[in-house]
């Protein structure tokens, strides 16, 4: 199955996403006209979909209750959301898929307190089932989002950093929120406990290819499609794979680390990102993705055999060919 488009892979549950996006909607129905605008310019849309189409598929085997699934796949992107806006709001990004991001449209007041109203509509709707282990799951993503985001704030232009630090802190920012998907799914659909920790282990190695890829689009994207400069991660102070490979491979009076002393405003980081460009750091970045979706789809094929495990295994390829 590989080399197909979403839509195709999420073809189990495409009546469900569809359920998904009208929950969504309503997310937005408030009571003051002004404040539901914020709302509904903070939801923008479904984007790709990834993560509440986990959490579905994820749940798809077994009970699959939709009354419990379809309110947390909601939660999973309201959380997904969430997050996004306020990270926005600290990185002064002014473009998010195409469009203003809310703190360019509306200033970084509103944008904040939009973000923390759809964290707490993402923490209510997580609850509706009922489940107290979906609830302390929720609780401990929301808390790992957190501390992932705030260790890249409070290391930026710190070349000291190791490897180890760098997965640590995408497990948190990134990862926790796919495992979370997943597991919660397999937890709502009554599915037995070895289920469970194999999808949560699919939903952690699928996240974390899913955040290296990004990274590597960071260097090897075009402008135009990512909407950012090539390397502005690196350029904003912030290490990803591709410049700790760099570092490993180039310890002593680099550039990046010259580039993190002056913070960025000499010319040596630009310098930087086109020797990492021009270099087999690409391609070796790449080979991590690769084993972590090998260990990922690893995970989940002693699922019992279902139109939703091979869309799961697709998936994990998806995660390796998507362009942005």
């Amino acid at each position: 199955m590989t080399r197909m488009n979403l839509e195709t892979i999420f073809a189990p549950v495409q009546n469900e996403m569809a359920l998904v996006t009208e929950s969504l909607k309503r997310v937005a129905d408030v009571d003051v006209p002004q404040f539901a605008e914020v709302i509904r310019q903070a939801l923008g849309g479904l984007g790709k979909g990834v993560r509440p189409a986990l959490t579905l598929l994820s749940g798809k085997s077994r009970d699959y209750n939709l009354e419990h699934l379809i309110p947390m796949a909601t939660a999973v992107e309201l959380l997904h959301t969430a997050s996004l806006v306020h990270d926005d709001t600290i990185d002064r990004s002014p473009i998010r898929r195409g469009l203003p991001t809310l703190h360019a449209l509306l200033g970084d007041n509103a944008a904040i307190m939009a973000g923390d109203y759809l964290f707490a509509k993402s923490a209510e709707l997580a609850a509706m089932p009922g489940n107290l282990r979906v609830v302390r799951l929720f609780a401990r993503t929301l808390m790992a989002l957190a501390k992932g985001e705030l260790e890249e704030t409070l290391t930026l232009y710190d070349w000291h950093q190791t490897r180890e630090d760098y997965f640590r802190r995408i497990d948190g920012k990134t990862a926790a929120l796919f495992s979370m998907a997943a597991e919660s799914g397999a937890i709502l659909s009554r599915s037995p406990e070895e289920e469970i920790q194999a999808l949560k282990t699919y939903g952690t190695n699928l996240g974390l290819a899913f955040q290296v890829v990004d990274d590597l689009l960071d260097f090897t994207g075009d402008e135009k499609t990512m909407g950012k400069p090539v390397g502005s991660d690196l350029l904003n102070g912030v290490l990803t794979l591709p410049a700790f490979l760099y570092l490993e491979q180039c310890p002593d009076g680099n550039l990046i680390r010259r580039g993190f002393e002056s913070k960025g405003q000499g010319p040596e980081l630009g310098r930087a990102i086109a020797e990492i460009r021009a270099s087999g750091i690409i391609q070796e970045c790449f080979a991590i993705a690769q084993d972590l979706v090998r260990k990922a789809q690893a995970a989940v094929r002693p699922l019992p055999e279902s139109e939703a495990k091979e869309s799961l295994l697709a998936l994990a390829d998806y995660i390796l060919e998507r362009k942005k």
